[in-house]
């Protein structure tokens, strides 16, 4: 505890951190505003770095720091002087520079991220996505509860096996997990197209930011009066282009493909317009052989994926048990 210590010392050495602290808020306070959010955050850090350095001197000290500061305004509260001071202990300088950890609105990173992870791990996964897709506060939640991050870890690295180009590869996951679906009761392709259709909005988002749904069994009509019906199309916001989708209930097939290209090149010919770009299609199936997949995507023109997709009960235990939370 402060008292504990000579007062004289002590108070030379709070002087001192407390004119330090005082200087990097001015610092930071003058710099652009569409820097603000980054500028705020390493002004925190560096203040959380200074706290540290008084551990042993117990909850006192940040008390007669958030007084003395009080002046600056609410976000040197003794509350938030204490997350300072977590924020400084979870990140080193490293990765504070090389992650965009600064990127994050403060809250979304205190009070969401680190509040609900488990591991640093987790909270390093979560701050590149929320920073890569943009989410907000409230789908970072979200995606938390729908447990994104261990998803991603039951096949964490994205192959070029079964895409056909750099697009398809960003855009689409090897393996998706359907935990929505009831596995029992999927007889047959109409079945799990009606279970996905059901579950819109978690079959959307368990395929990614972007997507929307345009029509499940999307009818298509020839200039020669010929009618088709597409699985699923979607339209993607940010790439602003048509997805097409083919379910499959089994195993993947070659042939399977033939059917995907003709509706990818149909939707490009009867729907596009000047302002989307190429059509997208993706194969959803139970299994698919790597080296079948890759053979039949090679030198495909089209920008195509196939992927697989599990059911729950298909997922390792430990994963398993965690989705089962929610």
């Amino acid at each position: 505890m402060i008292k504990e210590k000579n007062n004289e010392v002590i108070d030379k050495d709070y002087f001192h951190d407390l004119q330090e602290i005082k200087e990097a808020i001015r610092t930071n306070q003058n710099k652009a505003m569409v820097v603000v959010n980054s500028a705020m955050i390493m002004t925190y850090y560096e203040i959380g770095t200074i706290i540290n350095k008084r551990k042993t001197w117990g909850s006192k000290y940040i008390k007669n720091l958030a007084n003395d500061l009080k002046e600056y305004g609410k976000g040197y509260s003794y509350e938030n002087l204490y997350r300072m001071s977590k924020v400084s202990e979870e990140f080193s300088n490293e990765e504070i520079m090389s992650h965009p950890v600064t990127q994050i609105p403060w809250s979304t990173l205190v009070t969401v991220i680190m509040a609900k992870s488990s591991t640093h791990e987790e909270m390093l996964w979560y701050i590149n996505e929320t920073y890569k897709n943009g989410w907000s506060r409230s789908m970072v939640l979200n995606q938390i509860a729908l447990k994104a991050y261990e998803r991603s870890l039951i096949e964490p690295t994205t192959s070029n096996i079964t895409k056909s180009d750099d697009l398809s590869n960003e855009l689409f996951k090897d393996t998706y997990v359907f935990d929505f679906l009831d596995k029992n009761s999927i007889k047959n392709e109409k079945d799990l197209k009606d279970q996905m259709i059901d579950n819109i909005i978690k079959f959307l988002q368990e395929l990614g930011p972007g997507f929307c749904l345009v029509g499940k069994e999307y009818k298509l009509v020839t200039p020669t009066d010929e009618e088709f019906y597409i699985d699923i199309l979607l339209y993607h916001t940010k790439i602003h282009c048509y997805v097409v989708i083919e379910v499959k209930i089994g195993k993947f097939h070659p042939a399977d493909l033939g059917q995907l290209i003709f509706y990818v090149n149909a939707i490009d010919d009867l729907e596009r317009t000047e302002r989307d770009d190429e059509t997208i299609g993706l194969l959803l199936c139970k299994e698919a052989d790597s080296y079948v997949a890759k053979t039949s995507l090679n030198k495909a023109q089209l920008h195509l994926g196939i992927s697989k997709y599990k059911f729950i009960e298909e997922l390792p235990e430990y994963l398993n048990r965690k989705l089962k939370e929610i």
